[in-house]
């Protein structure tokens, strides 16, 4: 037999020996980078998102609002839990936050100025700005004070005269104790000479309580955010007799605190924003900042603001973080300075 076609089928299985084997290189390379890619990948996990405090509010609105714009603009695959935790004027939601979601960046918490009033107001020992991770200011809103479609109240300046007359005689209802709403109703006080410690202000830890308080006539006038009584005003069963803003709200037929003679320095909005807990890396809160940055310039985040005319006023990371240590500071001295909490 000869020995050219012996040698020439080993060369060849050495040959395709060693083809084979290349290619089990290669792939188990390809592998290995797609198993790297993967683990490298933001999100890799399902967020959850707390609102710490009951459905309907503006809290809530934004929450399920996120949840909405990251799964349909494509952004986020995985579906986002959405739990509220509301009590305690929502310190609770907070506390718990802090407590036990310490490093996980999948944990997401809605927030807005209200709660840096109601820490000051709290025996729980958190703080907003200082245990937690600023990712965004998201939106701002601003309040009407409002009334049942039968009040006796017909203009703003009407409740002033009665505030004047009998300051506890008005029954108010507003989110919790210390809120921006609180603020706004001891402001207008004070700005009138009226004792702002003298004022009935009964919180509530939702916003669909409120709206039920003044329709049952529990309550007579209600501050709220727009877009957390936005039906009741378009359906007229409630009456916002003022605006917290500097310029007339498109759609609602009320007049701001200027046009109603009064201090023009009562305009404020209420911002809304997302924090994750204490304990995260500096890339994992970039990655979380640079989603929701992403998410802020979809079209889906775009029409919520324009259906709930939220204004777009967004902050990230540490400016939001910034923001949130100033406007403590600011909160606190209108606190004190209503005589609403100790100086």
């Amino acid at each position: 037999m000869s020995l050219v076609p012996i040698l020439k089928s080993r060369k060849l299985r050495a040959t395709l020996a060693i083809g084979v084997a290349a290619a089990s290189v290669v792939a188990l390379s390809a592998c290995q980078a797609n198993a790297g890619a993967d683990a490298d990948a933001f999100p890799s996990e399902p967020f959850t998102i707390t609102v710490p405090s009951g459905p309907g509010g503006g809290l809530d609105q934004l929450g399920r609002s996120v949840q909405l714009a990251l799964t349909q603009s494509g952004l986020v695959k995985d579906n986002i839990q959405v739990f509220n935790n509301p009590g305690a004027g929502s310190m609770l939601g907070l506390n718990q936050f802090v407590r036990e979601e310490e490093g996980d960046p999948y944990q997401l918490l809605a927030v807005s100025a209200v709660l840096l009033g109601a820490e000051k107001t709290s025996d729980i020992d958190v703080t907003l700005e200082g245990d937690t991770t600023p990712i965004a200011e998201l939106a701002s809103e601003y309040l009407t004070i409002a009334v049942p479609k039968d009040s006796p109240y017909k203009t703003i300046s009407d409740l002033v005269d009665a505030l004047k007359k009998d300051p506890s005689g008005v029954n108010i209802v507003g989110s919790v104790a210390g809120s921006l709403e609180q603020v706004l109703i001891g402001l207008l006080a004070q700005s009138e000479d009226i004792d702002p410690t003298e004022i009935t202000y009964v919180p509530y830890e939702n916003a669909s309580e409120q709206v039920t308080a003044l329709l049952s006539g529990d309550a007579d006038v209600s501050v709220m955010g727009i877009s957390e009584i936005l039906s009741q005003l378009q359906d007229g069963s409630v009456v916002p007799l003022v605006v917290s803003s500097p310029e007339r709200i498109e759609g609602i037929d009320a007049p701001t605190f200027g046009e109603a003679g009064l201090s023009e320095d009562l305009a404020m909005a209420n911002w809304r924003g997302i924090v994750a807990p204490p304990g995260i890396t500096d890339e994992q809160r970039d990655q979380v900042v640079d989603l929701i940055s992403q998410m802020r310039e979809t079209d889906e985040w775009q029409e919520i603001l324009t259906a709930k005319s939220w204004a777009d006023t967004f902050k990230g990371g540490t400016e939001f973080g910034d923001y949130m240590n100033a406007e403590s500071k600011r909160i606190g001295d209108a606190l004190k300075g209503l005589g609403l909490i100790d100086g």
